[in-house]
């Protein structure tokens, strides 16, 4: 059974023992969020539950149990079937116990409407009213409240990571450069981002910068879908352990120049490479070298740039072996159209589907995250779409396309 952590809710800060600061929301969309995923089937059993959920929230938010006499329990939680209820008491007891949790879950999702301005300093006591009149102007000094979301990959660098990025009338490519900000910098899975004006209808926003309409009801089938993945590792091979390889001299030289060479060649025929505003370069490029083995694109910033050898991809132990950089993480994916179509020669993925490719007709496939089992294993033929994700385009030694 997964176990997943979910937060929601307002998140208070003290101004002193008594006057908090918090924000406007009770948490009833991250409830019902967390509801559906308790009623989620085991993948390998549909009868039975597939997650236990911890709730943290505080005593006046809505939480999945909002009968407290259907769960046993103390003052300080609620607990019924595979749900169980925590309470914090404000924003360090939030972040704390997010961190204690989370090393221990599948999945950790950050939904709780956290108080990120807070008191520089709390006023010791109460605070002595009685020594003002009406009218007194009162300087307190704020801080921006350290972000939870990007300590917990800190503490549990193997867990599943969602967080909510709220923004409120701004244009939508501010709400997603806001959320792809915050995925970067805290490694998350993926962020879910959303305006105030409608908070039913919501964009998850993932790695590869793809976004993703979905609506609240269908909310909970895209996490769960995710916390299933399984994604590839790499190992990395000494260049000595290849064969074709010596010293400094790269493996399948005339197939790396080839491969650099394609780029320029078909430019105008493929889409291209895909420059972000955070400086980020989408898009891949392979080119057989053997039955098992490929050039292909290295992961980072500058995809057309640099460049990995993939000596075979172990689909069974889902390993991707390297010599060299760490190749794309669509590598698996590359390799599983190698080994499935002999006749593919190169492939060309792009972020940008152009005119023409949408007019041929490409089948559309569902999007999964690259580099998982979900991403790789696909059933194709030919070139094909990516819904939300791109174009993938495979080319015979002559150029022709399939």
């Amino acid at each position: 059974m997964k176990q997943i952590l979910i937060t929601g809710g307002p998140v208070h800060a003290h101004l002193d023992a008594v006057k908090i600061i918090t924000n406007n929301f009770k948490g009833g969309l991250i409830s019902d969020l967390a509801y559906h995923l308790s009623k989620m089937a085991d993948p390998t059993d549909e009868k039975l539950l597939g997650a236990h959920i911890t709730y943290l929230c505080s005593k006046s938010s809505e939480h999945p149990l909002k009968d407290p006499s259907v769960g046993g329990g103390t003052l300080n939680f609620l607990e019924y079937g595979n749900i169980k209820v925590i309470y914090h008491n404000g924003f360090d007891d939030y972040m704390a116990k997010v961190l204690e949790l989370a090393p221990r879950m599948d999945a950790v999702i950050l939904g709780a409407a956290v108080a990120n301005l807070i008191p520089y300093k709390a006023i010791e006591g109460k605070f002595p009213s009685h020594n003002y009149k009406p009218g007194d102007l009162v300087p307190l000094i704020f801080k921006i409240a350290p972000r939870v979301i990007d300590e917990v990959k800190r503490v549990a660098p193997k867990t599943h990571l969602f967080g909510f990025k709220l923004l409120d009338g701004v244009e939508f490519g501010e709400l997603i450069r806001a959320a792809y900000g915050v995925l970067l910098e805290s490694h998350a899975t993926a962020i879910i981002a959303n305006d105030r004006r409608n908070l039913n209808s919501k964009f998850i926003v993932t790695k590869e910068r793809a976004i993703h309409p979905v609506s609240q009801e269908d909310l909970s089938k895209w996490i769960w879908d995710m916390i299933q993945d399984e994604y590839y590792r790499t190992t990395k091979l000494p260049c000595e352990s290849n064969p074709t390889c010596t010293g400094i001299v790269k493996p399948y030289p005339n197939e790396l120049k080839e491969l650099k060479d394609f780029s320029n060649t078909y430019s105008g025929r493929w889409g291209g490479f895909t420059d972000t505003p955070e400086g980020y370069v989408f898009g891949t490029l392979a080119k057989r070298c053997n039955a098992e083995s490929f050039w292909t694109t290295g992961r980072g910033k500058h995809e057309e740039e640099s460049y990995a050898f993939v000596s075979s991809v172990s689909h069974s132990s889902k390993t991707v072996y390297t010599v060299g950089e760490k190749a794309t993480l669509n590598a698996p994916l590359l390799s599983h159209i190698f080994l499935t179509i002999p006749d593919v020669d190169f492939i060309a993925h792009s972020h940008i589907i152009p005119r023409k490719f949408r007019e041929l007709g490409l089948p559309t496939l569902d999007y999964a995250p690259p580099g998982t089992v979900r991403d790789s294993i696909r059933a194709i033929i030919g070139s094909f779409i990516i819904r939300d994700h791109g174009l993938f385009l495979l080319y015979k030694k002559d150029g022709t396309l399939i």
